[in-house]
């Protein structure tokens, strides 16, 4: 059963209750109240008349008729004008009745006064009964009040509570209803929002709240929906950084992972002899290196979120001469022509990252189906660039300004089958905002494509440029 429910029946029982029981007790005190009046002057109205009639059985006891041929006369005498219905009885018989009373000799009981309520031709009284004996009698003389205006009165009172009852109980039940639903409607407010919340609408909130216990209680539940909300929204970020690393890395090591099966093939053919064959290895064990230590750096930057990098000073053209070994399998793979032009010099950089971020652009440069890539470094003011440029199918105008977002891909299908996961970019740029540098894109559909890395004065050991 509803709350509502529950309120509104017991308010309606309550005031049913009270209504009942007030009424019961204003008809009922009224009732006795005036009974008590008309029972008091009735009797005070009988023993009047009792003491009329010892005086009349006094005054009639002289006469030389007996007192029970004189009965009638000393009834009349005593009853007086005849209002009060009166009955005379000597020893238990009756000499004198008016109005065909009933008699009840038990009732006549000697020096006491017994009454009760009868109804004479649809009337109500009250019968007074006073016994004395005379000379060797019992007389008893029996008095009438009549009571039936107070049981009229009773009955008219009774019709008038019955109809403020109706009154009040027709508005007391307006009453408990709205009261029931104004009080049941933060709960009906708190459900609704359980129920949204609990079918995956974590945004429910309560926003109407009472100042009572009941919107103390919506309070909780927002504040509870709040933290419940926070959890699944750090839950499901945990859950899409583990998958961005996963992405990420699998994304990052396939070009090295080409350049180590290329190089470990050619040792394994022996179709490298002397140094090409130490510098081969030297480039398998960097590298496998180098994933080492960019698995750890990828979990820290996208699943902890961490954005201190450990920067050192790197040789320009080596880093040059370690790209171009690195991609150089994947490229002969493709027929693609490598090209590096930098100027020697030295910057801050984490190797591992910043190398990764020149890798991914060579090898965008390769899926693009790019012929020559021509990698350029060179020094600007107190900047230094790298530029990756390829004459490859480039990217459409409506496309460029999308192509830094996350599992972005302008040629999906392409992307498909060099097995791309659309990080590139995304993470390409994210490594060069922590480096405080920029990577800018310009392209022309089919004709190639241009990216500048730009690492800014402060990361460039300025000291070592000329002047």
């Amino acid at each position: 059963m509803k709350i509502f429910t529950k309120l509104y029946l017991g308010m309606m029982t309550l005031l049913v209750a009270a209504l009942l029981t007030s009424a019961f007790f204003m008809v009922k005190t009224t009732l006795d109240r005036n009974l008590q009046r008309e029972t008091a002057n009735g009797l005070d109205n009988h023993k009047i008349m009792v003491t009329a009639f010892r005086n009349n059985l006094l005054l009639f006891s002289g006469n030389s008729l007996s007192v029970s041929q004189n009965m009638d006369k000393i009834g009349r005498i005593t009853q007086g004008s005849g209002s009060v219905p009166i009955l005379i009885a000597m020893d238990d018989k009756v000499l004198y009745n008016d109005a065909g009373l009933e008699y009840r000799p038990d009732l006549a009981v000697t020096n006491m006064i017994n009454y009760r309520t009868v109804s004479i031709e649809g009337k109500t009284y009250i019968a007074y009964y006073s016994t004395f004996v005379r000379n060797g009698s019992k007389f008893t003389l029996v008095t009438y009040s009549d009571i039936t205006h107070v049981l009229e009165d009773n009955n008219v009172l009774r019709k008038r509570y019955f109809i403020m009852y109706l009154i009040v109980l027709s508005c007391g039940t307006v009453f408990a209803l709205v009261f029931s639903l104004h009080l049941t409607r933060p709960v009906d407010r708190l459900t609704e929002a359980g129920e949204r919340f609990a079918g995956g609408d974590y945004s429910a909130r309560i926003t109407k709240i009472p100042n009572d216990e009941l919107g103390r209680l919506s309070e909780v539940y927002n504040s509870m929906a709040d933290t419940i909300q926070q959890k699944i929204e750090d839950l499901n970020l945990s859950v899409k950084q583990k998958e961005d690393f996963i992405r990420a890395f699998a994304h990052e090591t396939k070009t090295p992972m080409t350049g180590i099966i290329g190089y470990a093939d050619l040792i394994y053919q022996g179709r490298l002899e002397g140094n090409e064959r130490k510098e081969a290895a030297g480039v398998i064990l960097g590298e496998g290196m180098r994933l080492q230590a960019l698995s750890l750096k990828l979990l820290d930057i996208m699943t902890l979120g961490n954005e201190n990098i450990l920067m050192e000073e790197m040789n320009t053209t080596e880093m040059a001469h370690d790209l171009e070994n690195t991609v150089r399998i994947k490229a002969e793979e493709k027929g693609v022509e490598v090209r590096c032009s930098v100027e020697d010099d030295y910057i801050y950089v984490d190797y591992d990252l910043f190398k990764t971020v020149l890798i991914n652009l060579a090898d965008n440069s390769i899926k693009a189906g790019a012929k020559v890539i021509n990698i350029r470094g060179f020094r600007k003011e107190y900047d230094y660039i790298f530029e990756v440029k390829d004459d490859g199918i480039g990217i459409p105008a409506s496309e460029l300004h999308r192509v830094k977002e996350a599992f972005y891909m302008v040629d999906k299908s392409r992307s498909r089958r060099e097995h791309g996961a659309g990080l590139g970019l995304s993470l390409a740029e994210r490594i060069m905002t922590l480096h405080k540098g920029s990577l800018e894109i310009e392209s022309v559909e089919g004709e190639g494509t241009v990216v500048r890395l730009t690492l800014p004065d402060k990361n460039i050991n300025v000291t070592s440029g000329t002047d």
